[in-house]
């Protein structure tokens, strides 16, 4: 009898444990760590290269799990109030283009999920930017409060907030039926301030295999494996991507000229492109992970347009070229490399 007590007192602990954490489900806010008191938010922008030792491009997912630093999940850099002055200008210029939310409770849900994770991240990872006072949190670089947590207020007015106070894009993908492994993920709710040559309103309301379709070798290579990916997304995975291609225009904001779907692309020569001010190498650095709560799976993309006389200062010149030549043929006809892909050579090598 005298250890009887200890032993159920430990087995009701356990139960009541297990309970706890089957209904407050872990989120990677649990981990987060302020970032040091002597961080400047004008801070150089991480470089992103993806190219570097790529002699060949496999069309693959190629993703790595940051779920051990969540702090990198979303960044803040000295790009922020340019980006998200000018994402704010797309939101009102384009609304029709790059904001969506479907109207029904579970995508609601997820919306206000969201907003409630990215802004407790914000505030969490960057305490003296980002302050929470009652219901509101004043963003001290914009100069302005926005409301907090997101109960009872419109999904598209919380992804219009979103859209002027992160720089990354947003994703929010459900299934109609959540245990069905078989059914595809649906794209219910989405800002895309930056579109990279397609329109988002395409996409909305549409399953990750249309979104897909124009991807060259995407139901060979790429749709099992996605679909396993996404129906074994848990809240406290991060997973992390990258994708790049060039530019020769300045905009971030692009509906239609930076993929190719079949038309002939005619080739460019080194005196069409503006390489001191108007050639970049456009990144996206893209992080997958699921909301704990609604179950929603999200993706969230940050834009980097990098002057491509920047990449030849640093003396990545070469390796750009090897990787430009490492493209499938597919992909590189896709990305428009049959256009500036002789001349971002000709300039690299000069």
């Amino acid at each position: 009898m005298f250890y009887l007590i200890p032993i159920t007192f430990l087995l009701i602990s356990a139960v009541l444990w297990h309970i706890y954490t089957r209904k407050t489900p872990r989120s990677i806010l649990q981990d987060v760590k302020p970032i040091d008191s002597t961080f400047d938010w004008k801070c150089t922008p991480r470089k992103i290269r993806p190219f570097v030792g790529k002699k060949t491009h496999n069309v693959t997912m190629a993703i790595q799990n940051i779920a051990k630093v969540p702090e990198d999940w979303l960044l803040l850099e000295n790009t922020y109030l340019d980006a998200t002055n000018l994402r704010r200008k797309y939101s009102k210029q384009y609304e029709n283009h790059i904001m969506f939310a479907h109207d029904d409770p579970r995508t609601t849900a997820a919306v206000r999920e969201f907003y409630e994770l990215a802004i407790g991240f914000m505030c969490q990872r960057y305490p003296h930017y980002f302050m929470k006072k009652g219901n509101i949190v004043h963003n001290s670089i914009r100069q302005e409060n926005i409301p907090f947590p997101g109960a009872n207020i419109e999904p598209i007015q919380l992804l219009n907030i979103l859209t002027s106070t992160i720089e990354e894009d947003i994703l929010i993908m459900l299934k109609d039926d959540p245990s069905n492994p078989e059914e595809e993920y649906i794209l219910r709710a989405n800002v895309t301030g930056f579109p990279a040559g397609f329109d988002p309103a395409h996409n909305f309301n549409k399953p990750i295999s249309f979104i897909h379709d124009p991807v060259p070798q995407y139901k060979t290579k790429l749709k099992l494996s996605m679909k396993r990916f996404f129906n074994r997304l848990e809240p406290t995975d991060l997973w992390m991507r990258y994708n790049w291609s060039v530019q020769t225009h300045k905009s971030h904001f692009n509906l239609n000229s930076n993929h190719a779907y079949g038309e002939k692309v005619e080739q460019l020569s080194i005196n069409d492109i503006d390489f001191d001010q108007g050639a970049f190498l456009r990144c996206e650095r893209q992080v997958l992970t699921r909301l704990p709560k609604s179950r929603a799976n999200i993706m969230t993309v940050r834009t980097y347009l990098t002057p491509l006389k920047q990449i030849k200062e640093e003396g990545l010149g070469r390796e750009m070229c090897i990787g430009i030549d490492g493209l499938p043929e597919d992909l590189a006809y896709y990305k428009r490399r049959d256009a500036w892909g002789k001349a971002v050579k000709e300039y690299m090598s000069s």
